[in-house]
């Protein structure tokens, strides 16, 4: 694993108080850019406060963004040029952030002493400990030779033992010493920073799962109506847990109702079984997300929000992850089809009020007007504004349409019927791009969807010719005497990622093992990529054709 996450939270917390506001504004913006993913340009705007004789001690950490920036971006001769001189700066107060970073340049240059070397340097225990991490993910396929050559330098190093530990033990012949070695190892070390170990079950799948079924206040768990749809998510999820079981999956699971009030929450996370589980599902709200974030931090217990693709509040920890895309991988995927597939680069985008389709919309746009596409709108919309949008664009009227596709990005039920309805009676042959949630609204025939050249971003996407979906749908009608809403097929498939993720016989390095999957087949969706992520990268565009729905 490439340990980026802590990274994240040490290039937004460095001050930057002493100079005027106004003087400062390209420097907020680069760092705003380095957020969105943006290195290029934050590159660019960070470059001028890189000189001290003007900018004094913030020009260090002008340097530092710079050199982190260029470190994302793959330049890594240039990011260690600037943070190498950081590195060995006794006298800057983020000496042991800059060691951190420059340890992660050599690993990526495959300089293993050196990053090696730059992490034994580090003092603060909290930094150290996440480059003993980094060590174990980059050295897991490095020679046993290596390793043992240069384990009395780096004895201290817990990442560098456990790395060494696993390599001797996937080899079947062992000479005298490496056998003396590896038992040294498994006695000295087991694992790092593992949470209240003595107390851990390592033949059971432990799981606390923290949502706010009584959203809307209230506290009576047995009267939710059957359209609350945290409701929904959990029918998915016991559905799964019952079949893994049946498969003889052993998995404990604790289920706490957060009622959405954070003092509740605070008691609950006070549990002993929450020390203990292997990971935690939930919660799903930003106030809440970052409550738990702490207490992840605190213990090192992944936990995962089934729900959200907004990222902003788990950034800079390896323990916390989105089980759908961010809005950086849903913007990367639909950019990717756009530059492959649309015929021109004029662009039309549309997007509800909701925080996710505000920043998608603004990446979307950023990323696009980058690379020479002419955003010719950009509109907030809702079920009101829809048919003025598409006037507006002339969307009707193909030989004066001023646009080459159009973005409708929103979940809205209400915005999609009122767009089926205009396309419906328009012969539109313009690429219509929504939210693969447009699949499931029931007064939209896949017919239709078709006839009408809309295609779909991909979110988690169910996979409708995987043989599972039948098997699945099928059990569950028979079970609830009812077929399962799309927030019933996440439940499902949640789980499934989970188990298989870790479990017993893999494992519980959670994010060692998502590193392993590189891509991995859903059970019931199109699949996963969490490599070096905390969020789902594979975000398929989806179009239909002949009835079916095939990856573009």
């Amino acid at each position: 694993m490439r340990t980026y996450f802590f990274l994240f939270v040490l290039v937004f917390i460095f001050s930057s108080n002493a100079f005027p506001q106004d003087n400062l504004a390209a420097y907020k913006r680069a760092k705003t850019l380095i957020g969105y993913g943006n290195y290029a340009d934050a590159m660019e705007l960070m470059r001028p406060y890189m000189e001290e004789t003007k900018y004094g001690k913030l020009a260090s950490y002008a340097q530092y963004h710079f050199g982190f920036s260029a470190f994302k971006n793959s330049q890594f001769e240039l990011a260690k040029s600037v943070v190498k001189p950081l590195a060995d700066n006794k006298n800057w107060e983020k000496q042991d952030e800059a060691k951190y970073l420059l340890a992660l340049i050599y690993f990526e240059e495959s300089n293993n002493l050196e990053a090696l070397q730059e992490i034994s340097f580090i003092k603060n225990p909290e930094i150290l400990s996440q480059g003993e991490r980094a060590s174990l993910n980059y050295l897991r396929n490095t020679s046993v030779s290596f390793l043992i050559a240069n384990l009395s330098k780096f004895r201290d190093n817990k990442g560098f033992q456990i790395a060494l530990r696993e390599q001797l033990e996937k080899q079947s012949i062992m000479s005298s010493d490496e056998k003396v070695i590896l038992q040294q190892l498994r006695s000295s070390v087991d694992s790092i920073s593992p949470p209240n170990p003595s107390n851990k079950n390592l033949r059971s799948l432990d799981i606390a799962i923290l949502l706010p079924f009584n959203y809307s206040g209230g506290t009576d768990v047995q009267i939710l109506s059957q359209g609350n749809f945290i409701l929904e998510l959990y029918q998915g999820i016991r559905f799964a847990l019952d079949e893994l079981r049946e498969k003889g999956y052993i998995i404990n699971v604790r289920t706490f109702d957060t009622q959405r009030d954070n003092s509740r929450l605070q008691n609950i996370l006070n549990d002993e079984c929450l020390i203990n589980s292997d990971v935690i599902v939930g919660p799903i709200y930003p106030e809440e997300t970052e409550i738990v974030f702490q207490f992840s931090q605190k213990y090192n217990i992944p936990f995962i929000n089934p729900l959200s693709n907004l990222d902003d509040k788990i950034q800079g920890s390896e323990f916390a992850f989105l089980f759908r895309p961010a809005v950086s991988s849903l913007s990367i995927g639909l950019f990717k089809y756009i530059k492959n597939n649309v015929a021109g680069n004029r662009l039309a985008i549309g997007y509800s009020s909701a925080a996710r389709d505000e920043q998608l919309a603004t990446k979307t746009a950023e990323i696009s007007g980058n690379s020479n596409f002419k955003i010719v709108t950009k509109t907030l919309i809702s079920p009101k504004n829809i048919n003025e949008f598409f006037e507006t664009i002339q969307l009707g009227i193909d030989s004066l349409t001023n646009v080459d596709a159009v973005i409708i990005l929103s979940d809205d039920p209400n915005i999609a019927q009122a767009t089926f309805g205009f396309m419906e009676s328009k012969n539109v042959k313009t690429p219509v791009i929504v939210m693969d949630s447009w699949l499931y609204f029931n007064f939209a025939s896949f017919e239709m969807l078709e006839n009408q050249n809309f295609v779909f971003l991909g979110n988690n996407s169910i996979d409708f010719n995987n043989p599972n979906l039948e098997l699945f749908r099928n059990g569950f009608n028979e079970e609830y005497g009812k077929y399962p809403s799309l927030n019933m097929h996440l439940g499902y498939e949640l789980v499934y990622w989970i188990a298989e993720t870790i479990n017993p016989n893999r494992g519980f390095d959670f994010r060692g093992n998502l590193n392993q999957n590189r891509f991995k087949q859903g059970k019931i969706t199109y699949g996963f990529d969490f490599t070096n992520s905390n969020n789902n990268q594979y975000v398929p565009v989806l179009k239909l054709s002949d009835g079916k729905l095939e990856v573009n």
